[in-house]
């Protein structure tokens, strides 16, 4: 089961930076942040759910793109759909996949062709995580958050759910949070320049390519978060606002504004959407094919 959105739309909405998204115990009277990293294991293991997200960057309150995203999954028949929509100044591109009858089938919108992959012979195989592995993690990410940890509070409604809250202002955020931050910003626009321009040729850039290259002073200025868990213990909507400031390599000053909306919905009740090739451009690939 493909799950580059669903890992996209996780990152972005737990924070990026290494914020929140460990998995600990199960209790009744938790902290906020215990209690929210517990939501999210939950989330995590869910199987049959309706995702949508949007997404939008703006640097210096300039508008510099935006991702809408709508996702079906059903592991136990191996079903899914996905359409994701990608916006800029100087172009907007639709992608669509589907998951159906042992195929794999994707469509860009700057063309008629579908790409087919069969995937009968493949095995299906499910995330794991080592508990020693899972649990070391948990205590990693509660070193990194710090006294940042009393900063996310839950309130318990009276109908069973919850609502979680997350602010965290500049004078909150620990030294190594904002060190890892600008070791993942400088490591991203390293590995950037190296890259084969052959994505060019498609008329969106990659998201991250439409991001200033910060290289000095990055910081994490704020992360402002609400969210809603229900009455079993499941994420179905988190909204974030992260702002991250710095210079780039001409000392422009950027303050970036990622704006986050991830809504979960009929969790076990979904029926991911099929394609009809019937009368359709199709072309077979391999595996190897359609990775690259």
């Amino acid at each position: 089961m493909n799950k580059k959105t669903i890992a996209m739309a996780a990152s972005l909405a737990i924070g990026g930076s290494l914020l929140f998204g460990a998995v600990l115990t199960n209790a009744s009277q938790l902290s906020g942040y215990e209690a929210y990293k517990n939501a999210i294991n939950d989330t995590k293991n869910v199987q049959n759910e309706t995702i949508d997200l949007t997404a939008s960057i703006t640097d210096n309150g300039n508008s510099l793109a935006s991702i809408n995203s709508n996702l079906k999954r059903n592991e136990s028949s191996n079903a899914m759909s996905e359409v994701t929509t990608f916006k800029s100044a100087n172009a907007t591109q639709t992608f669509s996949s589907y998951e159906q009858d042992g195929k794999r089938i994707i469509k860009n919108s700057n063309s008629d062709q579908y790409l087919v992959r069969d995937d009968n012979h493949a095995i299906a195989v499910k995330d794991t995580q080592n508990p020693v592995v899972e649990k070391s993690m948990g205590v990693v990410i509660d070193t990194l958050v710090g006294s940042m940890q009393n900063k996310v509070t839950t309130t318990d409604n009276a109908d069973g759910t919850k609502t979680v809250a997350i602010n965290i202002g500049e004078n909150d955020v620990t030294p190594l949070v904002n060190a890892l931050t600008s070791l993942a910003f400088t490591a991203e626009n390293h590995r950037g320049s190296y890259q084969n321009t052959s994505n060019e040729k498609n008329n969106i850039k990659d998201f991250k390519d439409l991001i200033p290259q910060l290289q000095n002073d990055i910081k994490v200025v704020s992360v402002n978060s609400t969210g809603n868990i229900n009455s079993n213990d499941i994420i179905t909507n988190q909204t974030a606002t992260i702002v991250v400031s710095g210079t780039d390599a001409q000392g422009t000053q950027h303050q970036l504004t990622f704006k986050i909306d991830l809504n979960l919905s009929n969790i076990n009740s979904t029926t991911p959407d099929k394609v009809d090739l019937t009368g359709k451009q199709v072309k077979t690939v391999s595996f190897h094919d359609e990775e690259n």
